[in-house]
């Protein structure tokens, strides 16, 4: 790969209960308390070249951004409207009146766009709210970014990513991918993708297995995927440990995101 132009950070990695949950006391969540590597905020990514690109707001997003040392946002781009993937949009409120002086530019599909609206009418003029179409796609700060539809209900988006040399694809929250999206994500060099469940599926129609997300790697061929949307601690508890065993034999074309991971693309 060429010399890549772009940082992308995991800002979360964790499904909507959190690593570790405060009522949990399974292996895995212990393990997050004394490991801070293996705790987890909700999902949501930040893309950053000349300008600092949100992809999803997580509740934790005031914490995310001080962690990482981020002092300011140009854009949010948004999956979809569940609350740990929009929680963080408050936070923007004041960032606009004290900083910025500017709406945010926002971009997600109709029915995510109409619940940020219900939700966060309040601060609605600190928001500039650009609504997106299936496959439609927008350039930010030299990025492409296509929306593509996840199996999430209502328009949830997955986006596949591109910059001058990387082609990537984030769908932190979906089950079984339509053909017509796979059709998308050949010759991916990045995946990152919903690995929501350890063991059994409970929510097979909208989410993945550790299991399923290596299959669809395995399938698609990308040459580097990252696992991600992690609850850890259901249905069968696991710890980071035991899961960076299991994907062992992959030669390291698949490895588990954690918070704070910085990559290039």
């Amino acid at each position: 790969m060429s010399e890549t132009t772009h940082t992308l950070t995991f800002l979360g990695t964790g499904a909507s209960c959190g690593v570790p949950s405060f009522y949990c006391g399974c292996k895995a969540c212990d393990e997050a308390r004394q490991n801070p590597l293996a705790a987890r905020d909700c999902s949501d990514l930040l893309i950053s070249g000349t300008q600092n690109t949100l992809i999803d707001a997580a509740p934790e997003l005031r914490l995310q951004l001080i962690r990482e040392q981020v002092g300011s946002i140009d854009q949010l781009v948004v999956t979809h409207g569940h609350f740990d993937h929009i929680g963080g949009i408050p936070q923007l409120e004041y960032y606009v009146k004290l900083r910025a002086g500017a709406p945010v530019p926002v971009y997600a599909g109709q029915q995510t766009m109409e619940t940020i609206k219900r939700q966060f009418g309040f601060m609605i003029d600190a928001l500039d709210l650009n609504q997106l179409a299936v496959f439609q796609t927008i350039e930010l700060d030299g990025v492409s970014y296509t929306a593509l539809p996840a199996t999430h209900g209502g328009d949830a988006f997955g986006y596949l990513i591109r910059t001058s040399v990387t082609k990537a694809a984030y769908f932190p929250d979906t089950g079984p991918l339509p053909v017509e999206v796979l059709a998308y994500l050949d010759d991916l060099d990045l995946l990152i993708v919903d690995s929501t469940f350890c063991g059994r599926n409970w929510m097979p129609h909208s989410h993945h297995s550790v299991d399923e997300a290596v299959k669809l790697s395995q399938q698609l061929q990308a040459k580097k995927t990252y696992l991600t949307h992690l609850s850890m601690h259901y249905d069968t508890p696991t710890t980071l440990v035991e899961l960076k065993r299991q994907l062992s034999g992959y030669g390291g074309a698949i490895q588990v995101a954690y918070d704070g991971l910085r990559i290039g693309i």
